[in-house]
């Protein structure tokens, strides 16, 4: 069950919405475009860049066609932080039984 959003998630989502409207408008591509690249339609796109509200999937679209997917997957890869390589370089196990 579902509660309110935490302040933190939701100015990260108002953040993230303004960096992908920043960068449709530097790379000047129109939000009817950006719709159609993203296979979307443009109220929804209008409120993920409006909003940050929307699917994760719509988010990934949006910034593939924007070109920061790959930044997003290395934002969230574990191994960029201090604790993920630690526990890398100690709990992996050699091989994985049944």
């Amino acid at each position: 069950m579902a509660g309110r959003t935490p302040i933190p998630v939701s100015r990260a989502m108002r953040t993230i919405a303004a960096n992908l409207s920043l960068a449709r408008r530097q790379q000047r591509i129109t939000l009817e475009l950006l719709a159609e690249r993203a296979n979307l339609s443009v109220p929804t796109v209008r409120r993920l860049l409006n909003e940050g509200a929307g699917t994760f999937e719509n988010f990934l679209r949006v910034a593939r066609i924007l070109g920061l997917l790959q930044g997003v997957e290395d934002a969230t890869d574990p191994l960029n932080t201090p604790i993920g390589r630690a526990r890398a370089e100690q709990d992996v196990p050699k091989r994985v039984r049944r």
